[in-house]
């Protein structure tokens, strides 16, 4: 892969970031294909698949749920052809117990054209979620 290539996909997942994270949903959903999808956990409280082009507000919506003032800190961004992967820390605050949580995760996003196919998160501990959000 070119170091253009690469920039270019790099950028396109921090901007999918950013978006989702101000909530301009519009602009997310246009870097989406139509079948969409990303499957989360069984053993987490938003468990499931989530499809379609609108799958990561409802998701969003969910997973947000149960957190205050919650944050992504990326550390790494390793890109190839069609999957791009982020090792991250999210920050948040349980609604549920007070517990602050600091969770190692990487997100694998799958990359069709010039548009995301789906994202597959993978959790360091799902169990400490589980606690933090009272649904285990």
């Amino acid at each position: 892969m070119d170091a253009e290539r690469y920039a270019a996909i790099k950028a396109r997942v921090e901007n999918l970031y950013r978006l989702t994270a101000e909530g301009r949903w519009d602009e997310v959903e246009a870097q989406m294909t139509d079948d969409f999808r990303i499957i989360e956990a069984d053993s987490l409280p938003y468990a499931g698949e989530y499809k379609g082009k609108g799958a990561l507000r409802e998701l969003y919506t969910k997973v947000f749920a149960f957190w205050d003032d919650a944050s992504l800190e990326t550390s790494d961004i390793c890109i190839a052809e069609n999957t791009v992967i982020v090792l991250l820390t999210i920050h948040a605050t349980s609604r549920h117990n007070g517990q602050r949580l600091a969770m190692p995760l990487c997100e694998v996003f799958h990359l069709r054209g010039d548009k995301f196919c789906g994202i597959t998160p993978y959790y360091f501990d799902t169990v400490e979620i589980a606690r933090a959000t009272g649904t285990l």
